[in-house]
């Protein structure tokens, strides 16, 4: 996570300056994917002690892409995942779940490795800003609910190709923190809610460039 900085610097220095009129017109882009729970986040709920038995969910957002050059843009970004739930039914307790989501508000850096003219454009991009990571459901004891959330800092690497309108990505969210708010173990515990994503994006322009 401390080395984000550093290769948004990087990014920038590689993309250079834009001048009036050059690059393509600034951009909003509406975004899609499949997310993948990994770390604490994916692990058995009740054979483990921070799991949250999280399944493979739902990722939506948008960015407002702004072209600094032909190649290079910044771009902040909203993103929304909710994971699938760990879910069953207990014959004290009836039904139960539990439910993991994500909101992301980042800032991402992109540059195109290819002539912008090109039919396929390759692109590396890394983003970093706020996770805030919420958990709705039963403590590991069943024997009370719980609704906590945690804001932490955060960042993604992401890679792909553009075709026309469309881009087809990806992503490696890094999400960990540290938090006594989720499972009461009688101390702070470090989580892991790493996510890897495969992510399509429709690109909508507007103005003149």
């Amino acid at each position: 996570m401390r080395k984000l900085p550093a290769i948004i610097l990087v990014l920038l220095a590689a993309g250079g300056p834009a001048t009036a009129g050059e690059g393509p017109p600034s951009r909003i882009l509406v975004e899609f994917g499949r997310a993948t729970p990994l770390g604490d986040l994916a692990d058995d709920f009740v054979a483990t002690t921070l799991g949250f038995g999280a399944e493979p969910g739902l990722e939506a957002g948008f960015r407002w892409r702004l072209h600094l050059s032909d190649r290079f843009s910044l771009a902040p970004a909203f993103h929304f995942t909710d994971y699938g739930n760990f879910s069953g039914t207990d014959a004290e307790l009836g039904e139960y779940r539990l439910e993991c989501s994500t909101y992301q508000y980042t800032l991402e850096a992109m540059l195109h490795t290819a002539d912008p003219a090109a039919v396929l454009r390759p692109f590396v991009a890394v983003a970093a800003g706020l996770y805030r990571n919420r958990s709705e459901g039963f403590t590991k004891t069943f024997e009370r609910s719980f609704d906590e959330s945690v804001n932490t800092f955060g960042g993604s690497l992401r890679a792909g190709l553009a075709v026309a309108e469309i881009e087809l990505s990806v992503v490696y969210h890094l999400d960990r923190f540290s938090t006594w708010r989720f499972f009461r173990t009688g101390a702070e515990q470090a989580y892991v809610w790493d996510a890897l994503v495969v992510r399509a994006a429709w690109a909508i322009p507007f103005g003149d460039g």
